[in-house]
């Protein structure tokens, strides 16, 4: 299959360049399902039908890409843990990982693409590669907000050791504060801001919300659904994109264009929110840009490899044109490998065999292609 291989060959080159230069590259939405979760959000933003926070970033930061992960099978008789491997096909935002875990799920359910937990895995150093498996390193030293250059704001590794403290008082004003160091203080002046704990999570999660975060996190606005704009939920579960609060919320003093202010700062399983009462309105909370910073630190600081995904699909590129025929194609018979991925996606049953090994990745390698004549379209 040559001129997938050659595709494949030019997008490895590619991504090993940009990990090495370590600024992040705008790229196409590279999936469907992910192109229509941004559009949900985003898209409003993106044509400044609204002015509020992204939730995700402008475009994609590079391609689309796959990641390996251990999906957990149950102990055996001898009480080992079984695993399989799946390839699973990912996307980094600024603010964000876009994933798809199960290509033939439901692609009408909001956890058909998932967000990772990534930011619990900059703050304990955890890299995970499946549901029990995990590499150790040290917490992340990238700043959670503000100017990445400010020398004093804090850092995922201020955070590593406040994972189990006690929550606030519900209903409490928040004036803790946080430094670099991970030491925490106390500053009644912050009272004025007015911002309380809240105590929504009903899960064993011991952590308060700042009421400036649950408002956002409840809020409704214009939304783009089915081609449609119009006001809804923010978020169809509250906790869709944040996950759940893994720490208390912290005020700090961080550089923001060079202006150091307070912010106020919490870290949730997939997001890091950040309020900051010196902004415009609709920009006062933010998500933090936790998928640069994770992908800087899982393919720059700890010098793993991106795997790209495909190259886009071809304008025009009709995936029902090969499903419901049998047998008759191949991987050679697509020009990249989201064509390909694509009539999987369309035709599960997967008749042509482009999944062999069916961990949901269609033509995952350029070798050993069915013996059958090219088809011709």
């Amino acid at each position: 299959m040559p001129r997938l291989h050659h595709v494949l060959v030019a997008a490895i080159v590619l991504l090993v360049s940009l990990v090495a230069s370590a600024p992040v590259i705008a790229a196409p939405i590279g999936d469907p399902a992910f192109q229509r979760t941004w559009d949900r959000t985003d898209k409003p933003v993106a044509e400044q039908r609204v002015s509020r926070t992204w939730m995700w970033g402008p475009e994609g930061n590079g391609p689309a890409l796959v990641e390996p992960y251990d999906v957990y099978d149950g102990v055996d008789q001898d009480q080992q843990i079984r695993t399989h491997r799946i390839m699973r096909t990912v996307q980094y935002f600024d603010k964000s990982r876009m994933e798809i875990n199960d290509p033939n799920g439901d692609q009408s359910s909001i956890w058909y693409v998932t967000n990772g937990l990534l930011v619990r895995e900059l703050i304990t150093g955890q890299l995970q590669l499946g549901d029990v498996g995990f590499e150790s390193h040290d917490p992340a030293q990238v700043n959670v907000s503000g100017d990445p250059d400010d020398v004093n704001a804090p850092t995922y590794a201020s955070f590593a050791a406040l994972l189990d403290s006690p929550p606030l008082p519900a209903g409490s004003t928040i004036t803790q504060t946080l430094n670099r160091a991970g030491a925490t203080g106390d500053d009644a002046r912050l009272a004025a801001y007015g911002v309380t704990a809240e105590s929504p999570v009903s899960v064993d999660i011991h952590h308060e919300i700042a009421s400036v975060f649950w408002d956002f996190m409840t809020s409704s606005g214009l939304v783009l659904e089915n081609g449609d704009l119009h006001n809804a939920p923010l978020f169809q579960n509250p906790f869709y994109a944040t996950g759940y609060p893994i720490t208390e919320p912290y005020w700090a003093r961080v550089k923001v264009g060079g202006d150091e202010k307070w912010v106020l700062v919490q870290a949730f399983e997939r997001r890091v929110l950040t309020y900051t009462p010196d902004n415009p309105d609709g920009w006062k909370v933010e998500a933090g840009n936790v998928g640069q910073h994770y992908f800087q630190w899982r393919y720059s600081q700890l010098g793993t490899s991106p795997i790209p995904a495909s190259s886009p699909v071809a304008h025009g590129f009709d995936p029902g044109k090969y499903t419901g025929q049998g047998d008759r194609y191949n991987c050679s018979d697509f020009a990249s490998q989201a064509e390909a991925q694509a009539v999987l996606r369309a035709d599960p049953g997967d008749p042509n065999r482009l999944d062999k090994d069916g961990n949901g990745i269609a033509c995952e390698s350029s070798a050993g292609p069915k013996d059958l004549l090219p088809v011709v379209r």
